[in-house]
């Protein structure tokens, strides 16, 4: 018997639902509609989300940095982090998600131009991005930050 839309728990015959776990359990061929919220980790009692957001703000301003300095390759690089196809979270039918273009990743790093305060000082809250570009949501504000705090 298939199962539709099957979880990893149903793939391993693992005996809990996601009722059941406080945890996100991924769907096997599609993103689930869950998000990372870069500000729960800023506002978290924990030391160590406190220590990913900081981690996600100073990588994501050392890319801002670069760009006003006329690095190119970091639009590649906003463009690469766009999209965490192994997490299985946001919006995507399949799990193989969109990456952002060239003139998005351009118009969020243009924001170290055009904004004083940010071009002073650079982001404190990444997720404000979405205030100021179009198309950039809570999916790719997700992705981002997994891409960026991944590794730990």
């Amino acid at each position: 018997m298939n199962i539709i839309r099957p979880r990893l728990n149903d793939f391993y015959n693992l005996p809990f639902r996601q009722e059941d776990v406080d945890f996100v359990i991924p769907f096997l061929d599609e993103d689930i509609p869950f998000y990372i919220d870069p500000f729960l980790l800023w506002k978290s009692p924990s030391q160590q989300d406190n220590a990913l957001h900081l981690s996600l703000i100073n990588s994501f301003n050392y890319l801002g940095y670069q760009f006003l300095k006329g690095n190119v390759d970091s639009l590649q690089i906003l463009i690469n982090s766009s999209e965490c196809n192994e997490i299985g979270l946001g919006t995507s039918k399949s799990k193989i998600g969109k990456r952002i273009g060239q003139k998005a990743a351009s118009d969020i790093l243009t924001l170290f131009k055009d904004i004083p305060h940010i071009s002073k000082s650079g982001f404190i809250h990444f997720e404000e991005i979405q205030l100021f570009v179009d198309n950039i949501a809570e999916d790719r504000i997700s992705d981002i930050t997994a891409n960026f705090i991944k590794k730990p």
